[in-house]
């Protein structure tokens, strides 16, 4: 009878919590899917070490300021927004970083990609580690960044806030989408391309995050070549020549040496979008990044076609 009324007298407590707070006593674990398997987490995290700028931005944007961040400088050069918090470990090297400065930050997650230097073993001895893939050369990035937003939204119990996010992204994605078809024309596709250096440049095909936001946007992108995994093909001025009717976007940061050259190069000179002034410059934006990126990116493309060509 003792045994049977502590049962009973538990049982009572654990209804009456459920009844009070509409929780039950023990919360369900959260449970996503990864390049690992399944990582399994008891409560959402809070204290969140990123270990590439996608995440970083993509914690950012969901409010919560992560606690270390790999190469934080370079992030203002090439991502700028969302800003950095004011406050986090510097983990160094994306590719290699601090293991004593990321165990020093108490991070009750992690999230990286494959592809670096430490193994996914020697991380999960700090923490629990979520691993994701950003770039599937089969798969335009836009999509997958959105998946991998719901997931960090997930493992971070701000489902509600990613979803709301994304709604976002969405409307604005549609209404920077007319604003650039308006600007641009009827009759013109869009080029984006990077300078590599004086005499290389890049295209970005439609699996690559700018190409697949395009086609969110119903933007028209002139490169259909062959890509790499990140979605661009990489090349000398020969690579653009077939295109070269349509308009170019470059994009940032690029040294003013390489562009004075690329500019006063014969080749580029004699392209026929040169000749005719259809050459517009792109501020700084991620091109290898997550959902904020794909906003950031669709907004200042609709902001260049607007403002004019370049030159």
């Amino acid at each position: 009878m003792a045994f049977l009324r502590t049962f009973l007298g538990g049982m009572l407590f654990a209804v009456t919590l459920f009844v009070l707070t509409g929780t039950p006593a023990i919360a369900d674990p959260i449970r996503i899917e990864h390049e690992q398997g399944t990582l399994e987490l008891s409560a959402p995290a809070k204290r969140i070490a990123t270990i590439n700028w996608a995440f970083t931005e993509t914690v950012i944007a969901l409010g919560l300021d992560p606690v270390a961040v790999a190469d934080p400088a370079d992030y203002g050069v090439w991502v700028e927004e969302p800003a950095l918090p004011d406050d986090f470990v510097d983990l160094g090297q994306r590719s290699s970083p601090n293991l004593e400065a990321l165990r020093a930050a108490k991070p009750d997650l992690i999230i990286v990609i494959p592809d670096i230097g430490i193994s996914y073993d020697k991380l999960s001895e700090i923490a629990p580690v979520l691993q994701l893939r950003m770039f599937d050369e089969n798969r335009p990035a836009f999509e997958t960044a959105r998946e991998v937003f719901g997931k960090i939204a997930k493992a971070t119990g701000r489902e509600a806030e990613g979803q709301a996010y994304l709604a976002h992204v969405d409307a604005k994605l549609a209404e920077y989408g007319e604003r650039t078809r308006t600007a641009l024309g009827p009759d013109q596709q869009l080029n984006i391309i990077y300078f590599f250096d004086e005499s290389t440049i890049g295209m970005f095909g439609d699996t690559s995050l700018p190409g697949s936001v395009m086609a969110a946007m119903n933007v028209p992108l002139a490169f259909d070549g062959e890509v790499n995994k990140w979605g661009f093909a990489r090349g000398g001025l020969e690579l653009i020549a077939p295109y070269a009717k349509q308009s170019v976007v470059y994009t940032n940061p690029v040294p003013d040496a390489i562009l004075d050259k690329m500019f006063a190069s014969p080749m580029w000179k004699f392209m026929d979008f040169t000749r005719n002034n259809r050459i517009y410059e792109l501020p700084v934006v991620w091109m290898y990044g997550g959902v904020p990126s794909s906003l950031r990116f669709a907004k200042l493309l609709s902001e260049s076609i607007e403002n004019g060509p370049h030159q």
